[in-house]
């Protein structure tokens, strides 16, 4: 056996664990020990050359890069019904489980929920939208399903900034650092007009904690970051993917509701009331570029996640079905329970798609 002075291993164990320059205030050295996740050698299965430890991959199985598990199964051990992290794996059941989740829920290959209703992790079926088709094995080999890192880092972002919930900056189709979100980092509760996401409260997952803001008049880093993987689902007004004509100071013909650069209309311009999602109690979430989300006036515009919980919920295509009134649920609310109570949100009259 080889025995290493004692600096030299210190040095080792840094290498292994040190940021190297990522940024981020998820899973870094002061919330999470590399030990955790990793072992130094090889699998814990392996080690000792028994039987496998209780809990932990059988004999036979690879596990990499040094991972005590599974990609999903390591990332759930954390976050599904636990007391110290978010769950993001159906009902929520974990550390906060009053909370009304911004991401909803995932669900997984031979869970209780259909697979229709948001991200399934595991899932080998190009990613819906995707052109020329995406799906996880096509980035990590024949037989892999998609993981959770997939969509995230699990160390961090590489970057002068930190990009919101650990997100990557290249899932899916997109080119490294096209697909970044921004928040005020390490600043909770302080207002940056640069960052996509104001966060009011670190580590807090409700959809109370955070709002989004629009640095760009003309587009939306969480519609880039979404079209990675379903790039079909969104582009420009005016673009192949959405459609649309100008007709005076809004946009007729979409062919897909746009995620960027199309504001919700005054009242009487367009096809959006600005007045009438105004007088919602319960709102989706929107853009602003003024950090008003109170009493939204003109300027607040719908992008993906206006209308998509991002991991998923109850409903197809994780959609919220928010009528504006009763209780917040990750579904919409208590008094939503269809599509058309999503689209009222903003729209009062017929709708102006042509297309499917």
């Amino acid at each position: 056996m080889l025995h290493f002075p004692r600096p030299l291993a210190l040095a080792a164990a840094l290498v292994l664990c040190a940021p190297l320059g990522l940024a981020g205030d998820y899973h870094d050295r002061g919330t999470l020990e590399c030990g955790e996740c990793h072992v130094m050698h090889t699998s814990p299965s392996r080690i000792g050359g028994g039987a496998p430890r209780p809990g932990l991959p059988s004999a036979g199985i690879e596990v990499g890069p040094l991972l005590k598990k599974d990609v999903n199964d390591l990332c759930l051990s954390c976050h599904d019904d636990s007391a110290t992290a978010a769950d993001v794996l159906g009902p929520n059941r974990g550390r906060s489980p009053l909370a009304v989740r911004e991401a909803g829920s995932l669900n997984r290959l031979g869970g209780p929920q259909p697979t229709s209703t948001g991200h399934t992790l595991g899932s080998l079926d190009p990613a819906p939208g995707s052109n020329p088709p995406w799906s996880a094995e096509q980035e990590g080999g024949a037989g892999t399903g998609l993981t959770c890192l997939h969509c995230h880092t699990n160390h961090g972002t590489p970057g002068p900034r930190s990009a919101f919930r650990n997100l990557r900056t290249d899932a899916g189709r997109n080119k490294p650092g096209q697909g970044l979100v921004t928040y005020n980092d390490g600043r909770p509760g302080s207002y940056d007009p640069t960052a996509d996401v104001f966060v009011r409260r670190a580590r807090d997952y409700d959809e109370s904690a955070l709002d989004f803001n629009e640095p760009d008049a003309r587009d939306s880093a969480m519609a880039r970051y979404c079209a990675g993987c379903h790039g079909d689902f969104h582009g420009q007004p005016g673009s192949g993917t959405v459609g649309g004509k100008r007709q005076g100071a809004s946009y007729t013909q979409f062919l897909r509701h746009p995620a960027a650069g199309v504001d919700i209309g005054a009242a009487g311009e367009g096809w959006s009331s600005e007045r009438l999602f105004a007088s919602r109690v319960n709102r989706v979430k929107v853009m602003s570029p003024t950090a008003n989300w109170s009493a939204p006036r003109v300027g607040v515009t719908p992008t993906c996640i206006t209308c998509h919980k991002a991991h998923g919920n109850d409903n197809a295509f994780g959609l919220i079905f928010r009528s504006g009134r009763g209780a917040l649920t990750e579904n919409g609310d208590t008094r939503g329970g269809r599509m058309e109570d999503l689209c009222a949100q903003c729209h009062d009259q017929a709708s102006p798609f042509v297309g499917p």
